[in-house]
């Protein structure tokens, strides 16, 4: 769930779950439309391929809240706010990330819930929906290189492992943590994304060579000359 949206309430005097929605003649000028009841007519307003959804809590339509899903699959979530009576508050959705949001990326539209459908859709189309693509788009494309990287490490991780008897990995994201109990030295290799680190700590001159050797062939972005050892240090990055 994006920073900024909780779980709303509805504002005091609403009830939590949905209602059955009133006929126009059972509507008065005091009886103001809900979050659902507004959600259908601003997606037309919209056009065709914005489709408006019911929030709901478990099993419950909820009546402060509805989601519009465009067909590409992104989304805008529309809430009235326990804490914002009789305002509409629109943001977009974005996958779950570690995308580096700036300010401004996820800004809300607010507005009066007794403006008109038309209305409400104009600043949802002006002020929201262009801004929103481009940083879904940016997202997307973010968590797309990320999964990249964790699956050259994660392979990059195992195949150093295989390499190196006895050795035991851990991955962690686009990190991932190659250990050697050697008794009583020890052998670490740390890849973290495109960076290789490699600590050696009372490590036979053979063994050293080795794991150098290993780790300077294997992975692409480390360059060694064919003529370098390793040396027998208690620390070694390359």
């Amino acid at each position: 769930m994006s920073e900024g949206e909780g779980n709303p309430r509805p504002a005091h005097g609403r009830p939590t779950g949905r209602r059955q929605p009133l006929s126009p003649g059972e509507r008065t000028m005091n009886t103001p439309l809900t979050v659902a009841e507004l959600a259908h007519p601003i997606a037309l307003e919209l056009g065709g391929n914005w489709r408006p959804q019911p929030a709901r809590h478990g099993v419950q339509e909820l009546d402060h809240a509805a989601t519009f899903t465009h067909l590409d699959g992104r989304q805008l979530h529309l809430s009235e706010r326990f804490d914002d009576p009789g305002h509409l508050h629109i943001r977009g959705a974005f996958p779950a990330t570690d995308y580096p949001f700036r300010r401004g990326e996820r800004d809300t539209v607010r507005v009066a819930m007794t403006e008109d459908p038309a209305g409400i859709a104009a600043r949802i189309a002006a002020d929201l929906i262009p801004a929103h693509r481009d940083v879904h788009e940016r997202v997307t494309e973010h968590n797309r290189a990320q999964a990249e990287t964790r699956r050259d490490v994660e392979e990059a991780a195992r195949d150093l492992s295989a390499r190196l008897p006895g050795a035991r990995t851990r991955v962690d994201g686009t990190s991932a943590f190659v250990y050697m109990n050697l008794e009583p030295g020890e052998v670490r290799i740390g890849l973290d994304g495109d960076a290789v680190s490699l600590v050696l700590n009372d490590v036979p001159r053979i063994i050293a060579d080795a794991v150098v050797f290993a780790v300077s062939r294997f992975l692409p972005s480390v360059q060694t000359p064919e003529d370098e050892y390793g040396e027998y240090v208690d620390g070694y990055a390359l």
